[in-house]
């Protein structure tokens, strides 16, 4: 019998909750504690992220490349959910975070954000959704969108 230093049912619940940092709650959630700060910021922050999801979105329906536990590919949601390049989860917390730091470039916003885009980007590898190019184009995406977005707005 193989013992595990962490328990899988607690590393399956770490790892989503991970996974739920390049979610629609979380990021709405950023950016109602965002809007006492600036009406601006927040705008912002939600175009940029509506931006990287069209950008991931067309490139899913291009590219159309299988995830590493294949998904069925009836409908039209299907193709883009099935589609693993680039990550979206990740993509999403690297919008987030870009738009914050790019706002308050403190070491701690800095450090943090790094810190979340890894801990994404780590669960969705995990979980077997995604491979390691997906990940890491999906920060780029997240990051490169958002930050040419907040130039636009700034």
């Amino acid at each position: 019998m193989k013992r595990h230093l962490i328990p899988e049912k607690i590393k399956s619940q770490t790892l989503n909750i991970m996974t739920f940092m390049g979610t629609p709650p979380f990021y709405i959630g950023l950016c109602l504690l965002l809007l006492p700060f600036s009406i601006k910021l927040c705008v912002t922050y939600l175009l940029a992220v509506v931006v990287t999801e069209i950008v991931c979105a067309i490139i899913k329906l291009v590219t159309r490349t299988e995830r590493p536990t294949p998904r069925k590919r009836e409908t039209l949601y299907d193709q883009y959910d099935a589609s693993t390049f680039p990550s979206a989860h990740t993509a999403r917390i690297a919008s987030n975070v870009s738009i914050i730091v790019a706002a308050y470039p403190h070491i701690y916003f800095i450090l943090a954000g790094a810190s979340m885009i890894l801990a994404v980007a780590y669960s969705r590898l995990a979980l077997k959704e995604h491979y390691s190019v997906d990940v890491i184009v999906g920060a780029f995406v997240g990051i490169a969108t958002s930050l040419l977005i907040y130039h636009w707005m700034f």
